[in-house]
Formats: C-alpha cells, sequence, structure tokens
C-alpha cells in the first residue's frame, strides 16, 4: 500500500521548485505552512518567481516594468535581485504605472499628537529608488488620473506631496480632486503648495542666488467651485486666499453665502 506524502512535508528547495515551475500566486496560500515557508523565502528566490511569473504570462516588453511593479513582493531588494540576475529584463522606452498599491493604504496621522511625516515614511524610500534608479525607467506619476498625489494630500503627507510634484504630478486630474482634498482638510499651507509652482533662483551656472525663490506660473487656476466649496466649510483663510491672491471671483450663489 503506497502512502500518501503531504505537499508541505517535501523539502522546500522542492517547493521553491514547484512554484516557479507553475507560477502559481495561490501556492503560498494553500495553508498556513506553506504561506510561512514562502514568506520566509529569499529575495533571489523572489526575483526568479518574478521572472517566471512574467515569462508565463508571455508580457509585452513595453509593459514589463508596469507588471512587474504591481506585485506586492516588489521592492528595493527583490528588484536589485532582479537585475543581477537579467538586467535588460525592463526597456528605458517606456514609462510604468505607478502602482495604487504603494498609496492604498495611506491614512491621515493623529494631528492630536502629530508624529510628523518623514522622508523615510512609506513608499517615498521606494519612489527615491525607482526614479534614480538606471534600470528601469521613472514611472508616470500622473498614472491612474492622479490617484498617487491625491491619496499624499489626503493622508497631509507633505513630503510625499513635494516629491510627486517635484515630478511632474498635476493637481488638475478629476477636476482638481487633490485640491478639493486639501479644502476639505481646511490645510492652507497644502492647497497654496498644490496650487503655486516656486523655483530656487539660479544663476548661470545653476547655483541658487542668495537663497530667493521666483514664483512661476500656477499648476492649477483657482475656480469658484473651489471657493464654493472653502466657503461651505468655513475655510475663511482659504476662501481669502482664492480671492486675494488668486483673484478668483465668487459667483451669485458664494456670494449669498458670504452675506
Amino acid at each position: 500500500m503506497t502512502r500518501s506524502v503531504s505537499l508541505v512535508a517535501l523539502p522546500v528547495e522542492l517547493l521553491y521548485e514547484i512554484q516557479l515551475f507553475s507560477a502559481s500566486p495561490s501556492l503560498p496560500l494553500a495553508c498556513k505552512t506553506l504561506y510561512r515557508i514562502f514568506s520566509a523565502s529569499p529575495s533571489s528566490y523572489r526575483a526568479q518567481y518574478l521572472i517566471a511569473s512574467l515569462e508565463a504570462a508571455q508580457i509585452k516588453d513595453n509593459t514589463i516594468p508596469t507588471k512587474l511593479l504591481r506585485y506586492p513582493i516588489c521592492t528595493v531588494d527583490i528588484l536589485e535581485a532582479l537585475f543581477r540576475i537579467s538586467s535588460d529584463i525592463t526597456t528605458l522606452s517606456f514609462a510604468p504605472e505607478l502602482p495604487r498599491r504603494l498609496f492604498r493604504s495611506l491614512t491621515p496621522k493623529s494631528r492630536a499628537k502629530p508624529p510628523v511625516w518623514t522622508d523615510q515614511d512609506h513608499p517615498l524610500p521606494f519612489l527615491n529608488y525607482l526614479f534614480t534608479c538606471p534600470k528601469i525607467h521613472p514611472p508616470d506619476v500622473n498614472s491612474h488620473e492622479g490617484y498617487a498625489l491625491t491619496k499624499a494630500v489626503q493622508a497631509g503627507f507633505v513630503p510625499l506631496v513635494r516629491f510627486l510634484l517635484d515630478h511632474g504630478a498635476s493637481p488638475r486630474y478629476k477636476n482638481s480632486i487633490s485640491i478639493l482634498v486639501a479644502i476639505h482638510r481646511k490645510d492652507l499651507p497644502l492647497v497654496r503648495l498644490l496650487v503655486e509652482r516656486v523655483d530656487e533662483e539660479s544663476g548661470p551656472d545653476g547655483q541658487k542666488q542668495n537663497g530667493k525663490q521666483r514664483k512661476l506660473e500656477d499648476r492649477v487656476e483657482a475656480t469658484p467651485e473651489m471657493l464654493k466649496v472653502a466657503m461651505k466649510l468655513d475655510a475663511r483663510d482659504i476662501v481669502e486666499y482664492f480671492m486675494r491672491e488668486k483673484g478668483c471671483v465668487p459667483d451669485l450663489q458664494t456670494l449669498l453665502m458670504m452675506q
């Protein structure tokens, strides 16, 4: 009589080979034991799994970076291991999407006890890597209609907002929803950061002169709709900013609210 052998009784190395051959994302979820085994797998193995998954899905070259970044296991260490195995796996001709997964869990920190957001908070270290790594094209910061910027504003994550704006994020998407979110937060500095574009004044050699800043054209024009929202929320400082500094003219409905 043949004795049955449980999958979890197999050597770890053999389980790794089975997973690479199947390229199945479901195997590690089959039971708690398999989940622990694959959760403890080294970066080099995870990089091999990503390569096997891409090959099994027959992904087109121009979409490989986008597909890679969507995997939850894709981190700096995994990408470094992947590039050591296959340095030319990604193309530099196309900007990949910035995956929603990096921003979905962002929530505002307590205002009562400010632990302030820093450059070391997720996902900024990973983004810094993506935008400086020479082996992958910098992602499109406006992917998914500005999802990243809107989530950063919603969380009040100012260092992330600055990073995204510095790399070309636009607050114009979805009728300037990121600015409307900042208005709902009653956060005038954040509204100003989104609207105004400021550049360091530089000399011919690119060096900053006297620490001065020069104003550039605003990223977005203040609209009567923004003014109306600020008025409804009784965000008086934002109302004054839109009217006095940005020359926004209120519509009749907003004028009636002001009386």
